[in-house]
């Protein structure tokens, strides 16, 4: 610093010449030494006196540098920043620690610059404002240990602050007085104070999403009142990172959601200022972070004009557009969004200010998309791997390949049938002869299907019957595909149908069941599968179906009964009729697992009899079950 300075005869004359510390600030030791010599900072402004080596040894305010050469170091290099970094001192306003300033009567020079506002050895928020006048502290007053209106500012009070921003003040103090320095978070780890500074102010006021407009014009950032929530949001960043960083822009960008917004309007001058305001080497850790989110978390796409970032991030980056998705899937964009409605795709829509939707899809999920389809086959294709026609391939598409399934499961969309499923068919029967023309005593499965008009229950018995091992085909007819060239002899193929057809009469299906009872059919599964209705499956093939004698269905009735059935004899509504039975411990049927069954149905006993007298005051005869075939089954 140019020093313009008394010759040595008009030097002027201090009374008491103390020396600054190692750790005091320019500020704090000039107004120390102006209240020693009864004089002000104007004072001494005006006598040529402040914080530099030079003028200070001049004015034997310094020892000789080999008897103190860290001092020497300390003034140095504390006058060197003030000069070429102005703004990272606190010109304006006056912080303190209280006990730090109790225990030592110096003003540290970590409390003036900006930022600082716990102590880093106290882990109290520092204090700038008197708690006897109510005034902020200045710089201009008479006494360093008193505030302009007189009070002890050793006798302050201060509350605890938060650890992590404790930490970001030790940082901060070790890189402006050049201690050594523990082990600092990532993005701090090549900073000096300056920048450490400007990356406080940025992460503290950018990724605040209620941030005005220009948030690096902060008001009042000298006071604590205006840099606390600054510090403490930068903090809290920081010392989660890069999670903490990541956590803050999906903040911002869900803030967006719904518009098509690139990155300079999602992120305003926060996505120019990383690459202007931070070019510096020591900011590479904080570019890094915001590439790999973009990379993996960025829904708006990355245009392949932008030159800010690399090459590699716009080839890797995780969410695509979706025509880009539907053209390495090979599919429609249409059949994509089929995909994504099935909850398939992880995916992100947004409205452009022209009215344009834009489909963003997560890339890394098309690998599964592309096993999903690759694994699944329309029914046009199953039919023709099978060969079997249109109406046939309808009737028999569930009963043979049970987790087929519809897109969207909407009912009017296409089906989805597991590749797995029909080769595993196709290779029931293999390394038999071809024949051209079957024997007389042979017929192909293609024939049986074509002329001798079996119903789907017997087609998918003898399917089921070739899986067993319990019918085998003798040969394959030339020409024909799948299942259809599969040649069985004739006498086989009546017996099993002989088998199927014999004793039906005495037994029903279980949506026949359903009709009987009056209930809905996944109450009469649910009664099956819990034991209250014994089911035999059609004889000992698997994916067969199971049938309930009449026997059966009739003792169920006998000793069961309807909970609406119930609910009209009292004239109320299930629920209450429930709970009414519940509070006598009458509980409806319930199995053994988590779910339960969709009608209320009850044990008839004599304890439903004798609450259904008490009640109504009525013959219980009068309350009948609708039973088999539309007979009426009475209470006894």
């Amino acid at each position: 610093m140019n020093d313009q300075h008394f010759p040595p005869s008009s030097a002027p004359d201090l009374l008491l010449r103390p020396h600054p510390s190692r750790h005091e600030g320019p500020r704090g030791y000039l107004l120390r030494l102006a209240e020693a010599n009864c004089m002000t900072l104007n004072d001494l402004g005006q006598a040529g006196i402040h914080f530099d080596p030079d003028c200070l040894s001049r004015h034997q305010l310094l020892p000789d540098p080999a008897l103190d050469p860290h001092l020497h170091a300390h003034v140095a290099r504390v006058a060197l920043l003030a000069e070429s970094k102005g703004r990272v001192w606190n010109m304006h306003h006056a912080r303190f620690c209280p006990q730090c300033l109790a225990e030592d009567p110096t003003w540290q020079a970590s409390w003036e610059i900006y930022f600082l506002d716990v102590c880093p050895k106290h882990g109290v928020w520092m204090v700038d404002q008197c708690g006897s006048c109510g005034q902020p502290l200045k710089w201009k007053r008479d006494s360093l240990l008193r505030c302009q209106c007189g009070s002890d500012l050793r006798e302050e009070t201060s509350g605890p602050a938060p650890d992590n921003l404790r930490r970001l003040a030790a940082i901060l103090e070790d890189k402006l007085l050049h201690w050594p320095e523990g082990e600092a978070p990532a993005p701090l780890s090549h900073l000096d104070a300056d920048q450490t500074q400007r990356l406080i102010r940025f992460l503290g006021t950018h990724m605040d999403p209620m941030a005005n407009p220009r948030p690096l014009k902060l008001r009042n950032s000298g006071r604590l009142e205006g840099s606390w929530p600054v510090s403490t949001l930068a903090a809290e960043i920081i010392f989660r990172w890069p999670e903490g960083f990541h956590q803050a822009l999906n903040q911002l960008q869900a803030n967006s959601s719904g518009e098509k917004k690139g990155l300079r309007d999602t992120f305003q001058h926060a996505y120019t200022y990383l690459y202007k305001g931070f070019k510096e080497a020591g900011f590479s850790d904080v570019r890094k972070a915001f590439e790999e989110w973009i990379t993996v978390h960025w829904k708006g796409g990355v245009a392949g004009r932008n030159r800010r970032l690399p090459e590699m991030i716009q080839k890797n980056a995780q969410w695509i557009p979706g025509t880009v998705a539907a053209h390495e899937l090979g599919i429609s964009l249409k059949q994509l969004r089929r995909l994504i409605t099935e909850g398939n795709v992880e995916w992100e829509e947004f409205l452009s200010t022209a009215g344009r939707k834009f489909l963003m899809v997560r890339r890394d999920q098309l690998v599964q998309i592309q096993e999903q389809l690759s694994g699944e086959i329309t029914m046009e294709k199953a039919m023709e791997m099978l060969g079997l026609g249109k109406v046939r391939m309808q009737r028999l598409l569930t009963l043979l390949f049970p987790s087929a399934r519809r897109i969207w499961d909407k009912e009017h969309l296409p089906w989805r049938i597991p590749r797995g499923e029909v080769e595993a068919l196709l290779e029931v029967v293999t390394d038999l002869p071809v024949l051209t023309i079957a024997e007389e005593h042979q017929v192909s499965l293609g024939y049986v299907l074509k002329f001798w008009h079996w119903t789907g229950d017997e087609i998918l018995a003898l399917v089921e019957a070739v899986k067993a091992g319990t019918l085998k085909p003798q040969a394959f007819q030339d020409g024909a595909r799948g299942i259809t060239r599969w040649i069985f002899d004739i006498a086989q193929l009546r017996a099993l149908q002989q088998r199927l057809n014999s004793g039906r009469s005495n037994w029903v299906s279980i949506p026949e069941m359903a009709r009987i009872l009056g209930v809905k059919q996944q109450v009469a599964y649910w009664l099956t599968h819990h034991g209250f209705v014994h089911a035999e499956r059609l004889g000992c093939l698997k994916n067969l179906g199971s049938r309930v004698s009449r026997e059966e269905l009739e003792r169920f009735q006998q000793n069961h009964v309807l909970g609406k059935e119930i609910a009209e004899i009292l004239g109320c509504s299930s629920k209450k009729m429930s709970l009414m039975l519940a509070e006598q411990g009458i509980y409806p049927l319930r199995g053994e697992g988590p779910t339960p069954c969709r009608m209320l149905i009850y044990t008839r006993d004599s304890e439903v009899q004798r609450f259904l007298v008490q009640v109504t005051g009525s013959d219980p005869r009068e309350f009948r079950l609708v039973g088999f075939l539309g007979s009426a089954v009475n209470i006894q």
